[in-house]
């Protein structure tokens, strides 16, 4: 009997494993697997994926600020950061600290400045990588303290000075932090420490940034940067490009529509990496094409508005993964973008990412972008779809992942601009897909795959512990609250367990009332209290779906 219930458990197994006509591809990370969990509605048995593209209106002209860069050569791999996408959430990569190189894990912050690591004295520091000062012949502490916060969460420690490795670069003597305290919530950061790649002026403690020294000291390195980030959660491919970049990963067509960076009018020198926005209105879907002076014309004309007249400061940051809106102009934004659909604010039900408008990004002198509905819509199989917008009470937006992703993003300190890359004329987006989909209906990736088989692994345990059960004429007793698999599976709350992360969960909350904010995250107001605490806030994603049954065949979200 037995042997019949294990055959018939590793007949299921195969059947599983057929269910992808794919090899299991899996992304080996440098130093270790992920430490954060994937969001909830990716480890259901199968995700829908939205596939809607729509192409740019016939009325976006190409007379837009496009500059036709001088050819470069490929970009060579000493010049690339190879990156792991964690959700769409954080992007990381691998930076070395002394010499020889210890290697940590690292998010990379235009929002930010300074650069810090954990060192071997941090007891607070949980499962984080440390650095080990005396395994470095090039090491000299400063013994100057230094304390920083970020939004709920802290960090404390000493100013060293010490040998950076970046790729094929190295950078000497250069100043950074090492903590020897973080605040709880930071030890649940899936990096290790923080890289940042903004303005010397907004730095505590790395002054030159680590960056900007790497820049003088290596010739054939231009003070520039560059980011591409696959807009499918997980997925290999996402880089940071130093020094140079790499048109041929957006087109062959592809250029540069630049912008230039300004301060912010309450700070005297450059902080952030700011620009000017002076358009940001919505296309409905059902536009009709303008007179030949390219005209918007709609039956709701009210709609097109131009909500950033005469402009409005934007800061481009990789450290937030959402677009943040000030909170005086949030509830227009959302309410002119979801006008005319089943929406509560950013909550959606029963439409189809096809119903969404096209927003218009308009910035100095005379750029167009736009992001399409797949670019800014979340949707899951629970017939949810959420934006991905929050509110913050600074004054200026905040472009973070979600527009990133779509073009990739040259930051130029040498000329004080940022360049947006489309391929060609008119910067149309649609590069976005919702979590492993590849637009053209293909196989899931490493990580869908892995819960698929997972998947059908809990199934097959479910019914052996069921038999075992009936077998003994007893009754199970599940958790309700956590049921079988979770208590099968979840080992966060055993000694020998290991911390897992919920991606829906904000890293840094750490007061009473950004928890309960987080509590009711489905209300219409992603809101963020500070622009630190903004570029932090991983806003909730949609709820999972139960089955495949979340999406019509015509792509639209259903109640299920």
């Amino acid at each position: 009997m037995l042997l019949h219930l294990f055959s018939l458990l590793a007949l299921m197994g195969l059947q599983c494993m057929a269910a992808d006509t794919e090899p299991l591809r899996v992304s080996l990370a440098r130093r270790r697997p992920p430490t954060a969990a994937a969001p909830d509605w990716i480890q259901s048995e199968a995700v829908a994926y939205h596939r809607a593209h729509t192409a740019a209106p016939d009325w976006i002209t190409t007379e837009s600020n496009a500059t036709q860069d001088v050819a470069q050569p490929p970009l060579p791999r000493e010049k690339r950061v190879t990156l792991q996408n964690f959700g769409n959430v954080q992007y990381i990569g691998s930076v070395g600290f002394g010499n020889p190189p210890q290697y940590l894990d690292v998010v990379f912050d235009t929002g930010s400045s300074d650069t810090w690591i954990p060192s071997t004295s941090c007891d607070s520091c949980g499962s984080h990588h440390q650095f080990d000062a005396q395994k470095s012949t090039t090491f000299l502490d400063t013994e100057e303290k230094f304390y920083d916060a970020y939004g709920s969460g802290s960090v404390s420690g000493t100013v060293v000075v010490d040998t950076v490795t970046i790729s094929g670069y190295t950078v000497d003597s250069v100043r950074f932090g090492i903590i020897d305290d973080e605040s709880d919530k930071l030890q649940e950061f899936l990096a290790d420490g923080i890289f940042g790649l903004g303005f010397e002026g907004l730095a505590h403690i790395s002054r030159p940034t680590v960056f900007a020294a790497l820049a003088g000291q290596n010739a054939d390195l231009e003070n520039m940067f560059a980011f591409y980030l696959t807009p499918e959660a997980y997925r290999t491919g996402s880089e940071l490009h130093i020094g140079g970049y790499d048109l041929s990963v957006v087109g062959p067509n592809a250029s540069f529509h630049y912008t230039p960076v300004v301060k912010l009018p309450e700070f005297d020198s450059f902080m952030y990496w700011t620009i000017k926005m002076n358009n940001f209105s919505v296309v409905p879907p059902a536009l009709a094409i303008g007179d030949s002076d390219n005209t918007v014309k709609t039956t709701e004309t009210d709609v097109t508005v131009n909500m950033c007249e005469p402009f409005c400061y934007a800061i481009v940051d990789t450290g937030t993964s959402l677009i943040s809106v000030p909170a005086g102009q949030y509830n227009e934004v959302v309410s002119k973008i979801t006008r005319g659909l089943d929406c509560d604010g950013i909550d959606c039900d029963a439409v189809a990412v096809k119903d969404f408008p096209v927003l218009h990004f308009g910035m100095e002198p005379d750029n167009v972008f736009l992001l399409q509905p797949q670019d800014y819509v979340l949707c899951s199989g629970w017939g949810q779809c959420k934006l991905q917008f929050q509110s913050t009470t600074d004054e200026w937006w905040i472009l973070g992942d979600v527009f990133i992703k779509t073009y990739y993003t040259l930051f130029d300190a040498e000329r004080m601009r940022i360049g947006f890359a489309c391929d060609g004329d008119v910067c149309q987006g649609g590069r976005g897909n919702i979590y492993g989909d590849n637009g053209e209906g293909g196989a899931f990736g490493a990580w869908e795959n892995a819960f698929l088989l997972g998947s059908c692994f809990a199934a097959a345990c479910m019914f052996l512990f069921v038999f075992l059960l009936n077998q003994q004429d007893e009754e199970p007793h599940l958790n309700q609250d956590e049921g079988f698999l979770g208590a099968l599976i979840d080992r966060r709350n055993s000694p020998q367990g290991f911390q897992t992360h919920d991606p829906k969960r904000p890293l840094l909350y750490d007061d009473e009332e950004s928890q309960q904010a987080y509590a009711t995250s489905s209300s219409s107001t992603s809101q963020a209290s500070s622009y630190a605490e903004a570029r932090r806030n991983f806003a909730a994603l949609p709820s999972p779906p139960r089955s495949n049954d979340g999406y019509q065949s015509d792509g639209s979200c259903v109640e299920v």
